[in-house]
């Protein structure tokens, strides 16, 4: 026996609105366009662009694919959307700054060096 009603669109809530909003915030600032990302996911940009938008709910397998790709905790996702993102090679920054401020004086020129040589 089918069933011809027709499935119930239910609006996407609060919280799926903000996914969405992070969505677009952490791919931007991981340096991906939309076309990109989507790629890496097997989506097409118009879908991407959808999810972004908040017209279609993410699913949770996807949302964990996306949060894998663009290197980030599926945290960042349900935080407030004025939340500032921190990206992996921010993040790693902010490591490097605090191993290096417990660096001995007397070996700092070392430590420049090495850093000038990675620059390079």
């Amino acid at each position: 026996m089918t069933d011809d009603k027709p499935k119930a669109h239910r609006a996407p809530s609060e919280m799926d609105l903000r996914v969405s909003a992070r969505l677009k915030v952490a791919r931007r600032a991981a340096g991906l366009t939309l076309v990109e990302l989507a790629g890496r996911l097997g989506l097409s940009h118009q879908q991407l662009q959808k999810y972004e938008q908040g017209k279609n709910r993410i699913s949770a397998g996807l949302l964990y694919s996306i949060a894998s790709e663009l290197g980030m905790s599926l945290a960042v996702f349900f935080e407030s959307a004025q939340a500032p993102l921190e990206t992996p090679a921010a993040r790693a920054r902010r490591q490097a700054g605090h191993i290096i401020s417990r660096i001995p004086d007397a070996e700092m020129d070392r430590v420049v060096r090495v850093l000038k040589a990675l620059c390079d």
